[in-house]
């Protein structure tokens, strides 16, 4: 396999003509492939994620190469949050994704892999037009990709102007939710409405008791006609399926809003259901939302089996490979780590599930809750009388 990431070398040293220095500030959560029900950041947030990306991207480029991913996935934290990055950002961030995803790319034969890479190149060359040499550079990337991927690659229509967002003027709406969406997407629609209600009415059951009243402010849910759609509206990669947020006023809900790729073929089997759970989570805890892991994997528990056993085969392989988090650095995790966050998904999805499975759902409800009061090893006593993480990997070996 000849390895691709010299012919990006020479992008690298275009990008940094009026990046920032930043101070040192806590590296805040990267940006991951399931979204969390978050309330939208703050200005000083916004600029601290951005002045944190800037600073990864120059140690990287000062002989830190593994910084790129934490570059990459801090600068779309800053867009996820709404921030505004300059040209020479936008440029640095696709740099860190063509780079990034190349190391992929070279790392293995896969074409399904292969096939990613694709798209995300193409995703992250879409965003600047203007970087003439980084396309250039990149070309060649692009070209080995899609031979690896045969016809695992699904190019990424260029559009020439920026997709359409559903409006109210196509909607409909049931007792918790309004469903925004194109005029083609109608059926789509109507079938997301009725999935809806009863993925609210399953998560609400599962993890706590009967639904209670309905919602209000009803959920938005907008249905983006393409993955580019989806990613121009919310900021996320287009290889992405689904964002949740929940906003607060004075500790009170005051909107709810799931976006959606129509184009997704799951998208009723895995994307709505995980997202309808991140936002029933603002209800099931609305003083601290649960911990990052805890929250992300009863998302993960509400999609399909076939999802779930994705998950399970995941946290297998890595486990093999010795690139496993335990189950304690998990418990304790503060927020998802800044390296490869697909080991610490996978290990979140199977402590809960191994939980869920052997005490049922509503004691890792209660669970959780006590692990915010008292702490995660009180908690593990409290709920299932195990001493600590370690004690939890022992059992998890086991299948108690």
């Amino acid at each position: 396999m000849t390895a691709l990431r010299p012919a990006l070398a020479v992008a690298g040293g275009l990008l940094l003509s009026s990046l920032a220095v930043a101070q040192p500030l806590p590296a805040p959560d990267p940006f991951g492939p399931v979204s969390p029900a978050v309330v939208p950041a703050s200005p000083a947030a916004r600029n601290d994620s951005v002045k944190l990306a800037v600073e990864a991207f120059r140690q990287a480029k000062d002989g830190q190469p593994a910084k790129y991913a934490t570059a990459r996935d801090l600068f779309a934290r800053a867009v996820r949050e709404k921030a505004t990055l300059s040209a020479d950002q936008s440029a640095a961030w696709a740099y860190c994704r063509v780079r990034c995803a190349t190391d992929r790319l070279n790392a293995t034969a896969d074409a399904t892999t292969a096939g990613e890479v694709v798209v995300e190149i193409e995703d992250a060359l879409a965003g600047v037009p203007a970087q003439a040499a980084l396309h250039t550079a990149a070309a060649d990337v692009l070209a080995a990709a899609r031979k690896r991927a045969g016809t695992a690659a699904k190019p990424r229509p260029i559009a020439e102007t920026p997709p359409a967002v559903p409006t109210s003027a196509d909607a409909t709406d049931s007792p918790s939710f309004v469903v925004k969406f194109q005029p083609r997407q109608a059926r789509t629609a109507q079938e997301v409405l009725t999935a809806a209600e009863k993925a609210r009415a399953a998560v609400f059951t599962r993890w706590s008791g009967p639904t209670g009243t309905d919602w209000a402010p009803k959920c938005e849910i907008v249905l983006h006609p393409t993955a580019e759609a989806f990613a121009a509206a919310t900021g996320l990669p287009a290889s992405a399926s689904g964002r949740a947020e929940v906003t607060l006023s004075n500790g009170r809900v005051a909107s709810r809003r799931i976006d959606l790729r129509a184009d997704d073929e799951t998208l009723i089997e895995n994307a709505l259901p995980r997202e309808i759970a991140h936002v029933v989570l603002t209800d099931l805890f609305p003083s601290k939302p649960p911990p990052a892991w805890a929250g992300l994997a009863m998302g993960v528990l509400g999609a399909s089996e076939q999802e779930v056993e994705r998950y399970r085969r995941t946290a297998e392989k890595y486990g093999q490979a010795g690139q496993l988090p335990t189950p304690t650095e998990v418990l304790t995790a503060e927020a998802v780590p800044t390296g490869d966050v697909t080991g610490f998904h996978a290990q979140s999805v199977a402590v809960a599930d191994f939980l869920v499975r052997w005490k049922g759902a509503k004691m890792f409800t209660a669970f959780v809750r006590d692990g915010l009061r008292y702490g995660p090893e009180a908690a593990l006593k409290r709920q299932y009388g195990l001493a600590d993480g370690r004690e939890l990997e022992q059992a998890m070996r086991k299948g108690r």
